[in-house]
């Protein structure tokens, strides 16, 4: 059992709070992650005080300072290390792409809202916020596991898709704007979310097949994350 606070191991551990120190592991701290990780094979490692909570091959036993210190909380008796996820080209027939999202937190319920409504895939632009962050992955459901996730440049995947024959839409107000039940559901399609703050870029705008928005009364605007679950449950498979 590690009980010193200046064992390497726990530094090393510590250090995975912070994107530029994990090297394809980062840190669990929700128990039904840790076991979500564990069933589709993506744990690592289990690191607990006190009781196992279960078997796995791959325990460290520490004490409960040293577990407060690597999870940075006081209120947890395990956490686990993560193998990462792996980027795929394929990306199903539903395709949700994010450009420039700065909340975690939004990121993470939109993860769980594509596994609700069928959605395969996420393209995220490389300057989204950290999906690996705790408050994404607290919210994702598992999500991180079960979808194909991926960063790429949104301008060049667009392309891409629209050359693969999928009907690439953007959120947003144009002259030309439909409204979300003018728009036909076809068996390959992909939608825009833009920026919390500045929406979506101009340039994928204007590379979209179409722009559409949600009808709405007495508001100007919704969270993305509630957008989004709009618009997948229009759409879903």
């Amino acid at each position: 059992m590690i009980t010193s606070l200046e064992n390497k191991t726990v530094k090393e551990l510590t250090k995975l709070h912070q994107k530029k120190y994990r090297s394809g592991s980062f840190l669990l701290c929700d128990p039904e992650m840790i076991r979500t990780a564990n069933e589709y094979g993506f744990l690592k490692q289990l690191i607990f005080a006190g009781e196992i909570p279960f078997e796995f091959r791959n325990s460290l036993e520490v004490s409960q300072e040293v577990l407060n210190k690597i999870s940075k909380r006081n209120d947890l008796s395990y956490i686990g290390v993560s193998e990462m996820i792996k980027e795929k080209d394929s990306y199903g027939k539903r395709v949700m792409i994010l450009d420039h999202l700065q909340d975690p937190l939004n990121i993470g319920r939109i993860m769980e809202e594509a596994q609700l409504f069928g959605f395969d895939s996420l393209i995220l632009s490389e300057e989204c916020a950290d999906i690996y962050n705790e408050k994404c992955l607290n919210t994702c459901k598992g999500g991180i596991y079960t979808l194909n996730i991926c960063h790429r440049d949104l301008l060049q995947e667009v392309r891409k898709l629209k050359q693969k024959g999928y009907a690439v839409y953007a959120t947003g107000l144009q002259d030309n704007t439909k409204e979300l039940h003018e728009v036909e559901s076809k068996e390959k399609m992909a939608f825009i979310l833009g920026n919390e703050g500045s929406g979506v870029s101009k340039q994928l705008m204007e590379e979209a097949d179409g722009v559409m928005k949600i009808d709405m009364r007495n508001i100007d605007s919704l969270n993305v994350g509630m957008a989004s679950a709009i618009i997948m449950y229009r759409f879903r498979q």
